[in-house]
């Protein structure tokens, strides 16, 4: 969920063989246009530094429709929080910056095996993000980072990418906000 963004969908996960399963599926399995929002396969919940969700950017809006409306500094400033539920808990992160890339500029399917590989993943982004977000999120050290990921139109293969960090599970390296 992105409060007041029309983000608020299930986000599914499928198999290693079949990864791309639910990309025009609904949550029962059946055919749909829209497809659902979905885990990177071979991202493990709890375990994972790096949650990729996929989803269609949709006109209408639906899935990740509206996340092409990040690149606007004044939707990202209004929409700045996302949350991920689980059986478990529910999750805040706060969105920290924002691109539009391809897998070669930035490779965001990329499994990360520590936090020296979060941070690296972080500033990697920073430097390609779409307009000054700031750097204060660059001082503290993650265990994590969400990345939410729809096409962009601008070339073959662009994306556009939204990486979030987590609200409470920074190491308090300096001060964190």
């Amino acid at each position: 969920t992105i409060p007041e963004s029309g983000i608020d969908y299930p986000v599914l996960q499928s198999n290693v063989e079949d990864p791309e399963y639910y990309l025009r599926r609904d949550y029962r399995g059946n055919y749909d246009i829209n497809g659902s929002l979905f885990l990177q396969a071979d991202c493990i919940l709890g375990e994972s530094k790096n949650l990729t969700i996929y989803g269609h950017n949709m006109n209408s809006g639906a899935i990740f429709g509206n996340l092409d409306l990040y690149a606007g500094e004044d939707y990202y400033n209004a929409h700045r929080f996302a949350y991920l539920q689980t059986e478990d808990s529910i999750q805040e992160y706060r969105i920290v910056t924002v691109l539009k890339a391809d897998r070669n500029l930035f490779p965001f399917q990329q499994k990360l095996p520590d936090v020296a590989a979060v941070q690296e993943y972080l500033k990697a982004a920073k430097q390609r993000e779409v307009f000054e977000t700031g750097d204060d999120y660059l001082k503290c050290i993650y265990d994590k980072v969400l990345t939410l990921v729809t096409c962009s139109y601008e070339w073959r293969g662009a994306r556009n990418i939204v990486l979030a960090v987590p609200v409470s599970g920074a190491v308090w390296s300096q001060k964190c906000s």
